[in-house]
């Protein structure tokens, strides 16, 4: 049993609320005899219910797991549509940056949004954002707002994605290099 200073808060040694990195707990005056009371309760717990410690569970995981696949961790935070575009843009021959380089429009006969998009980036000396992107979406395609917004954002990531562009906040530019 472990002696309780006095003046020590109510959370003083809890198995539950210790937290070695927490900010409370680490301001506290109480934190360095807390950590020894704090192991002593968690033991405790586990021995009285019969909970392996993480160490052990970890290993055992480890065991019976097989090797995960490795996922480009740029692409778990696109949306999904995002991704099945990119994935057709990967693995079609559309030459996007070298056609785009020569002053021509990659999409000229696929991907109506893109072929706007590009047709834009050609045009304009300024670069362009997802609204103005919507907007020639809505005048072009004759698109709902909601379906033209979802679609710049859309284009603009595929577009990065395949390195046709530099994305500086938002706004795209045809990448001169």
């Amino acid at each position: 049993m472990t002696n309780i200073p006095k003046f020590s808060p109510g959370c003083f040694g809890s198995a539950v609320t210790f937290r070695k990195d927490d900010m409370v707990c680490g301001t506290c005056k109480f934190a360095e005899l807390c950590e020894p009371a704090h192991l002593q309760a968690v033991a405790a717990l586990r021995e009285r219910y019969g909970i392996e410690a993480p160490a052990a569970r970890t290993q055992k995981k480890q065991v019976k797991e097989a090797p995960a696949k490795t996922v480009d961790p740029a692409l778990l935070v696109l949306p999904k549509k995002t991704r099945v575009l990119i994935e057709r843009l990967d693995r079609g021959d559309f030459d996007i940056v070298g056609k785009l380089k020569r002053g021509e429009n990659p999409f000229s006969n696929s991907f109506q949004f893109l072929r706007v998009a590009c047709h834009l980036l050609l045009r304009m000396k300024d670069p362009i954002d997802a609204k103005l992107l919507a907007a020639a979406f809505v005048k072009a395609l004759a698109w709902q707002q909601n379906t033209a917004e979802a679609h710049a954002r859309m284009a603009i990531q595929a577009l990065t994605h395949v390195g046709a562009v530099d994305n500086v906040d938002g706004r795209i530019s045809l990448r001169r290099i």
